[in-house]
């Protein structure tokens, strides 16, 4: 009989997969890092609700285009594209201000004028995306797909709800709960736990999180520690883009705070992948303590 639940939130792009091979994809390099350790997994039952099939179905009922259909598009906007668009714009001035790029080399990138900079300008935007793909390690493809998904959730309130509706079942349980999440997973997995008032989270990781974000926090408002909630162990890369900052007082003020570590080294591509968030030993000690704490 199983004495506790680990619940895995997946992030974008996971479509044409299903829940077992989520949990293979995931558990593989958990199970290897633990080693010897892994029994502690025994008696634990793995649930992975899978949404990703939805989420695609969803974007085509809503006919949202790609997101570089957005990239390229004329002037003719409809409305919900132009807050994306300043969403998208926001995000990247962000990326730019962390990774030292100066306006400056924008400017030399497109040689736009002074009074034309600012994330609400396209042309200005697309020049961030420019300089920014010149950076090893930075891929302004991904990061966009990355922030519409995220964007859609946050905005489009018929796909939070049925992307609620298919993972927040899988906290209802009896059992002690640990929870490890990922990307778009970890914006999830917050909205649903922050207004849950039933059920016990022991734990919760967040890894490769955008939460940090100044316009993921303001889209989450008011944000708080979810009550149901015990421990929360936040992990980054400080190169993965997508989890630009960490979950502390400046970015996600909440109490009890955020426990955070920016030391993973990511070997996969974009240092974003899933698979180098859970073969990391910090990370990993994280939820072997939370594991044998049940």
């Amino acid at each position: 009989m199983a004495k506790a639940r680990l619940i895995l939130v997946h992030g974008r792009a996971q479509q044409g997969k299903s829940e077992r091979a989520l949990i293979e994809e995931w558990m593989t390099p958990l199970r290897d890092t633990l080693g010897a350790r892994a029994t502690c997994l025994d008696d634990v039952e793995v649930r992975a609700p899978f949404y990703g099939d939805r989420l695609m179905e969803l974007l085509a009922q809503l006919g949202e285009p790609e997101p570089g259909d957005i990239i390229v598009r004329g002037p003719q906007l409809y409305d919900a594209e132009a807050d994306y668009r300043a969403f998208l714009g926001a995000y990247l001035d962000e990326i730019r201000t962390q990774e030292g790029v100066s306006e400056e080399q924008v400017v030399a990138e497109a040689g736009i004028a002074a009074l034309e900079r600012g994330p609400q300008n396209w042309p200005w935007v697309l020049a961030i995306i420019r300089t920014l793909d010149k950076i090893p390690g930075i891929d302004g493809d991904m990061i966009e797909r990355v922030l519409r998904d995220v964007w859609i959730y946050l905005e489009r309130r018929t796909v939070r709800k049925e992307i609620d509706a298919i993972v927040a079942p899988a906290f209802d349980t009896e059992l002690p709960v640990v929870c490890v999440a990922h990307s778009l997973g970890t914006v999830v997995a917050y909205h649903i736990l922050r207004d849950r008032r039933h059920g016990a989270v022991a734990h919760l990781t967040t890894v490769g999180s955008p939460l940090g974000l100044k316009i993921c926090r303001e889209a989450l408002a008011p944000i708080a520690h979810p009550k149901v909630v015990g421990s929360w162990h936040n992990a980054r890369d400080r190169r993965d883009v997508v989890a630009l900052y960490p979950l502390d007082a400046s970015h996600f003020p909440i109490e009890p705070t955020v426990a955070n570590y920016d030391g993973v080294w990511n070997r996969t591509p974009n240092a974003h992948g899933i698979s180098g968030y859970v073969n990391d030993h910090r990370v990993v000690d994280v939820l072997h303590r939370a594991l044998v704490a049940l």
